[in-house]
């Protein structure tokens, strides 16, 4: 049986550059179609599939923290809901993603994670909740995008530029 999981977070006031995910996770059964994606959020479940991480060379056949990088960064919005969903495209492998059922979490401020997690035994065609039951452990790596630069209007640079050559020859004027 081919079982997605998946983990929820919300973004924080500034949007970030993810590039990788490390996920405590153990394989039993090895299958080359083992997936991580990132999904957009929908009524508190996955919903579009955003982007997918390359799988490390190897996993560990234990609990323990696995890296899953993107190719290519992935700006993840301000204030915003995602889900990090494993599992089996197709084939009979089999994972396990560790939870906790700590609450405790670190992070960039504003930052939170889901305190349950879903599971698919359709390929996410339909999801059941564990609200409470505790989320899969992960970490997210990546930086934080900087703020917009304000860019000054053409016609202002060149006031700008008015006003300083005027500063100039009014300086130049009062030497002579």
């Amino acid at each position: 049986m081919n079982v997605w999981q998946g983990s929820s977070f919300t973004t924080g006031s500034s949007s970030y550059n993810l590039n990788s995910a490390t996920l405590l996770f153990g394989e039993n059964t090895a299958d080359p179609n083992l997936f991580v994606r990132l999904y957009s959020n929908s009524s508190g479940t996955p919903g579009t599939q955003l982007t997918s991480f390359t799988n490390p060379a190897s996993i560990t056949t234990s609990l323990a923290n696995n890296t899953f990088t993107l190719a290519t960064p992935y700006t993840l919005a301000a204030n915003t809901t995602y889900w990090l969903v494993s599992g089996i495209s197709s084939g009979t492998g089999s994972y396990i993603w560790g939870y906790t059922s700590s609450a405790a979490q670190t992070g960039l401020p504003g930052w939170t994670i889901g305190d349950g997690f879903v599971k698919s035994n359709s390929q996410g065609g339909s999801w059941d909740s564990f609200p409470t039951d505790g989320p899969y452990q992960f970490s997210l790596e990546g930086t934080t995008s900087p703020p917009p630069t304000s860019v000054p209007e053409p016609g202002s640079v060149v006031a700008l530029l008015g006003l300083g050559g005027l500063g100039l020859a009014s300086s130049l004027k009062k030497r002579k």
